[in-house]
């Protein structure tokens, strides 16, 4: 009976699994149906940047076909919304958007903020964050949508052992083809989305090797109730799918009786370090447990047949598709997307017909002026001569005279006329310097291209470093993407990530250091440390600043330390301590010694903070030796003191001398009178 239980059991699980993957092809069918005109203006707005010839592809806003009306034209390009694209992308590369974790109660820890800053910055680097987030930004400019996409690995895939999990960035490509939403979420972060769908294709063959169990209806399934075609003749379509549930569980609340120490857990974190708590000492505290509810993310594959791997828990409580929109509206309902090329299109179009019409016309000039003569009079080795002139271009051409059988001339070689020059049409001069000023005011073309040569260092950095309104949107919308995605690393982050482990850290100046995600929280009234908490406890805020890059940011902070520098005496006492923040800021081949002599010197001073667990080692043993030693600021100041006093004495003494002096000389006025 017990068999025959399993049997039943294991049947409806199959059968679940069925409607589950019917309701996905169902609801991805909605959302891909309901977008696809949206999605095939980004795809050819994609291509009409990036693919040589797509500027002759399609058609323009008013429905006018210029793919196959002017096929006898020679098809030039002059991409110059390109060029307008890659200077947004320019602008961004050089003035990169960083993600901050700020604290934003009072469980939370400033310490561990910056951790979480510095481990954040360790897995973008340590990942394909630079390529995921370049890719995305590109497809958001270009075509109007990007996205990256986050996910977890082992540290060390080769070593069974090692259970240590770490968050990854990865790129999404061609995300206009591939990644859909649900549609009845509007937010720009699709935070509010209860399911995503990335589609990615394989050949038959990379398929039948990859998942060689699968259904074999897969590489041939018809499914007639289905707009999207999952298995055409060249590839077989894989859908890694996201769906968020809002799932019941009960807190636990335990606590360390010899220290007091407050934890708590859910049910499902409780089955796995149940053991570890025991054996630290923590007691569960009865009648404290409640129910609530939260978001869990299931993520798995699927084919247009059957699932190829069942939905599992993935960390996190947010689908980790993070969006990256260039321009986004609803209008009319519906959810509308565009790049930076989309409005110039019409205009680089008309302008590459008009330069491909003015070749054309160049090319025919040079059958201007030819001589119009009766054929009979050119005899077969004259019209060779004269029919190959436009290639051997003669200094002149024969002629022969008609004669007779005598010899006598009967009619002399004469030219008819000559075929009139080309004309230029003014209306195609007129259109083609309306189509260059045209796509120079749709895409906000620089004017700060020829700067003169004498205009100051500053005034130059601040035309450039200005962020042009047009560009600013595509900035500003991927900040939005780039704070989500730090919420979504975060939510992971407090599920891989323990307390116990070091992890590596990148701090903002490109140094690194191996650190445990705990950190000390302060009372902020009296300022004193009341308890030490991990990652898994308080609320921290996201924040995306745009800004220059850190290189960038120093050299200007080494040029202002400069000129302040330049106004102070080297006895004032903030000399040492600027030039000090100058080396620490400067950058070159050889410093390296006297840069960490100079970080050395700052500690001690207690100029700057100590950043890694060594550095404060070293502040404390140098505080601990100094204690019970004069203090060196309190003994100069002493002596400044004692100093100041011999000069007021030594000062009294030459007043009374000089009062004596005056006394003894009226003495002796009077005993000379």
């Amino acid at each position: 009976m017990e068999y025959e239980k399993d049997n039943e059991t294991s049947s409806d699980e199959s059968q679940n699994l069925a409607n589950w993957h019917q309701k996905v092809l169902s609801n991805f069918d909605v959302a891909y149906s309901g977008c696809q005109q949206v999605r095939e203006d980004i795809r050819e707005a994609m291509r009409f940047v990036r693919v040589p010839g797509a500027q002759w592809e399609g058609s323009t806003n008013a429905g006018f076909e210029i793919d196959d009306r002017f096929d006898k034209y020679p098809r030039f390009e002059l991409n110059k919304v390109a060029k307008e694209c890659d200077r947004i992308i320019g602008e961004y590369r050089k003035n990169r958007i960083t993600v901050r974790f700020r604290p934003n109660d009072g469980d939370a820890s400033e310490d561990l903020a910056e951790k979480l800053n510095g481990k954040f910055r360790a897995d973008f680097e340590e990942s394909s964050g630079g390529e995921a987030l370049d890719n995305g930004f590109d497809d958001a400019v270009a075509g109007g949508m990007g996205c990256i996409r986050l996910d977890t690995c082992y540290e060390d895939e080769l070593d069974p052992m090692n259970e240590a999990q770490r968050i990854i960035f990865e790129p999404v490509y061609d995300s206009a083809s591939s990644v859909f939403f649900d549609p009845n979420s509007k937010k720009y972060d699709r935070s509010d989305a209860l399911w995503a769908i990335e589609i990615f294709g394989m050949s038959p063959e990379a398929f039948a090797d990859a998942y060689p169990d699968a259904d074999k209806s897969s590489l041939d399934i018809d499914v007639s109730d289905c707009q999207f075609d999952w298995s055409p003749p060249e590839y077989v379509y894989i859908g890694r799918y996201f769906e968020v549930k809002v799932e019941q569980t009960t807190l636990q609340v335990w606590r360390n009786p010899l220290t007091e120490e407050i934890a708590v857990y859910d049910e499902e974190e409780i089955k796995e370090i149940s053991d570890e708590l025991i054996e630290g000492g923590f007691e569960k505290i009865e009648g404290k447990d409640r129910k609530v509810k939260r978001r869990r993310v299931y993520c798995g594959l699927l084919s247009g047949a059957e699932w190829l791997e069942e939905p599992k828990r993935i960390a996190g409580s947010f689908i980790p598709l993070i969006p990256i929109y260039g321009k986004r509206w609803f209008v009319d309902g519906m959810e509308r997307i565009e790049g930076h090329a989309a409005k110039a299109m019409d205009a680089q179009r008309l302008e590459n017909l008009m330069v491909s019409m003015v070749a054309d016309n160049a090319t025919q000039s040079s059958g201007d002026n030819i001589p119009i003569v009766d054929i009979d009079m050119i005899p077969g080795a004259l019209a060779n001569s004269w029919g190959e002139r436009n290639i051997k271009r003669p200094a002149f051409l024969p002629m022969k005279s008609l004669k007779d059988k005598t010899g006598n001339v009967l009619t002399p070689a004469s030219v008819l006329g000559y075929t009139q020059p080309t004309p230029l049409s003014p209306a195609v001069a007129a259109l083609l310097q309306y189509t260059g000023n045209t796509i120079q005011q749709i895409t906000g073309s620089n004017q700060l291209e020829n700067i003169p040569s004498n205009i100051a260092t500053d005034t130059v950095d601040t035309i450039f470093n200005r962020m042009d309104v047009q560009s600013f949107i595509y900035m500003d919308n991927l900040a939005k993407s780039l704070k989500h995605a730090g919420k979504v690393w975060l939510s992971m982050a407090r599920e891989v990530y323990g307390s116990e482990t070091e992890v590596r850290v990148i701090m903002e100046d490109g140094t690194d250091d191996m650190v445990l995600l705990t950190g000390s929280v302060k009372d902020r009234q009296s300022g004193k440390e009341v308890a030490l908490n991990d990652i898994s406890v308080g609320s921290y805020q996201v924040v995306a600043d745009i800004g220059q890059s850190f290189s960038t940011r120093r050299d200007a902070t080494v040029r202002q330390l400069t000129t302040i520098i330049q106004g102070i005496p080297p006895n004032h006492p903030y000399y040492s301590i600027i030039m000090g923040m100058i080396i620490d800021n400067m950058d070159g081949e050889g410093i390296d010694d006297l840069k960490a002599y100079n970080r050395e010197q700052m500690l001690m001073s207690g100029a700057v903070k100590p950043r890694t667990a060594e550095e404060k080692a070293k502040v404390a043993e140098a505080s601990q030796a100094s204690q019970g030693q004069p203090d060196p600021m309190m003994v100069q100041a002493q002596a400044q003191m004692l100093l100041a006093q011999a000069e007021a004495e030594k000062a009294k003494a030459d007043a009374i001398d000089a009062q004596t002096k005056a006394a003894s000389v009226q003495v002796d006025m009077i005993n000379a009178e």
